[in-house]
């Protein structure tokens, strides 16, 4: 009798570990370091060649669609702005000052709206911790 109860507890123990387990797991994903950068396309025409310059590294979104957006984390190597860089329907390449102010090990979003290229709205949301 003892043996199987002993069995049920540890039946009981799973689903307790598995909530556990996803809360971690959860709780890490949102306190990872980065910033989360969306780019909304709110113009006309495609953004084609759209990258994201942070001091110490570059990420590309490739083309952004109008209406659409594309979205990328973002760690510098010290302090640092948002640049983008895109090509418009006239085949011109621009390179933006989107501003903003992180560091290595900060956290949190940066949604930047760009209408016929030009930034159209700015918005940041970032924490040291």
């Amino acid at each position: 009798m003892t043996e199987q109860r002993e069995g049920r507890r540890w039946l009981l123990m799973i689903p307790a570990f598995l909530v556990v387990l996803a809360l971690i797991v959860v709780l890490a994903l949102q306190f990872r370091p980065g910033i989360q950068v969306t780019i909304q396309n709110t113009g006309s025409t495609p953004m084609k060649s759209v990258v994201l310059h942070v001091t110490g590294a570059s990420y590309d979104l490739g083309e952004i669609a109008p209406g659409a957006e594309a979205t990328a984390r973002v760690r510098p190597t010290s302090e640092s702005h948002l640049e983008i860089e895109f090509t418009i329907a006239d085949g011109k390449t621009q390179r933006v000052n989107a501003g903003g102010y992180f560091e290595s090990g900060y956290r949190g979003t940066i949604r930047v709206e760009i209408k016929d290229g030009v930034i159209d709205k700015f918005e940041d949301d970032i924490k040291l911790w």
